[in-house]
């Protein structure tokens, strides 16, 4: 069964615009390593240059954020769902211009 993850459509480019993928793994960790072998350049969108998830990349388990857990040590199981969200940036300034 694996665990189901979701791919936000600025990654969808490197999953051939799937917005699930399964992959199996026992972390949050070994599922995005996963993602990586199944599409190289993945781990380059949420792994900064130390190996770790920066900021402005937010996981989540089942709705919960990983560094609210054990971050990529988190364990999954399967049937789980893991979701990969990059923080937005920009946006219009409101008021009159």
């Amino acid at each position: 069964m694996g665990v189901s993850v979701y791919i936000p459509s600025p990654f969808r480019r490197l999953t051939a615009q799937h917005s699930y993928v399964d992959v199996e793994g026992s972390t949050v960790g070994e599922v995005l390593d996963a993602l990586e072998r199944q599409y190289p350049g993945f781990g380059d969108l949420v792994y900064d240059r130390n190996r770790k998830v920066p900021a402005h990349i937010n996981i989540y388990l089942n709705n919960q954020e990983i560094h609210d857990l054990d971050g990529v040590a988190t364990k999954v199981s399967d049937g789980d769902q893991v979701a990969v969200i990059p923080a937005l940036a920009g946006g219009a300034v409101g008021g009159d211009r």
